[in-house]
């Protein structure tokens, strides 16, 4: 019951952000929805819950701003606790899957494409005034290590843009990530979890910066901006209940069965009634 009580409150806290939300919501985002999904991520990873109030405040406008939704059974974005210069954060992580869905909604490209290279697939490339790019990957066997990993975009008018990261730059990458340096969390780290997916978003986010952006507004393009920075800084997992609630918060799991969409109506239906409550007041 006191956990409950903490979720309600938490859900209390992001409620003054919800004309901020409305303002910056061109996606048509429902406030209301996001703001439930928001508190059953609390309910699944309690250690959300002693985030700062205003960094899960600015976590929900940020899904206003981007159009991704928190719906777990989308897996566009996840909220996830980080170490600040304050205290503990509550930032909005975008997957791999949420940001190509930007990507294209946003009708600067067509589609988009990621993909590792192994030592044994076949790879070549050419860039300058005939660019091309050729992966054929080795299905069929053992295809080695990960050499690499490219992106590309496929744009309206049959052009397209692409951009290569050797194994050597994603591990730059990858050695800025405080879940990654410290040995006692790297385990539950996403980089070790997840490798290919990290890989594949690390090209994605490079590729980003050199795509057309007509259509982005400066607050989205900002947001997308702060979200790299912010994967920067994973929360470091020093003990026994940081690592098991680390090892929740990277995918949470999609509730299908019908005590489990029993409980989330509930959720759902009591955070709507403290909302209704709190604005009365």
């Amino acid at each position: 019951m006191s956990n409950q009580i903490a979720i309600i409150d938490k859900a209390k806290a992001v409620l003054p952000a919800k004309e901020q939300f409305n303002a910056a919501n061109s996606f048509a985002m429902n406030y209301g929805q996001e703001t439930g999904f928001a508190v059953m991520a609390m309910q699944q990873n309690p250690y959300l819950l002693n985030c700062m109030p205003d960094t899960v405040k600015s976590s929900i406008i940020s899904v206003a701003l981007t159009g991704i939704s928190l719906n777990p059974a989308l897996k566009y974005a996840y909220l996830v606790p980080r170490k600040g210069k304050e205290g503990l954060a509550c930032c909005l992580d975008i997957s791999y899957i949420g940001m190509i869905k930007i990507l294209t909604d946003a009708g600067a490209v067509k589609s988009v494409n990621a993909d590792v290279v192994y030592e044994k697939d076949v790879f070549k490339y050419s860039k300058g005034s005939e660019p091309f790019l050729k992966h054929e990957p080795n299905i069929l066997e053992d295809r080695g290590n990960p050499i690499g990993v490219y992106a590309i975009a496929y744009f309206r008018d049959g052009g397209s843009q692409f951009d290569i990261m050797s194994r050597s730059d994603v591990e730059k990458v990858r050695a800025m990530s405080e879940s990654w340096k410290a040995e006692a969390s790297r385990k539950f780290s996403p980089w070790e979890k997840w490798a290919d997916e990290m890989w594949k978003k690390t090209a994605l986010k490079r590729l980003f910066k050199i795509l057309p952006k007509t259509n982005f507004t400066d607050q989205l393009i900002a947001t997308l901006s702060n979200e790299h920075t912010n994967e920067m800084a994973d929360i470091d997992t020093k003990n026994e209940f940081l690592e098991k609630t680390f090892e929740d918060i990277q995918e949470p799991e999609v509730i299908e069965s019908k005590t489990g969409e029993q409980k989330e109506k509930e959720i759902f239906d009591n955070v709507q009634e403290e909302l209704k409550e709190e604005g009365k007041k």
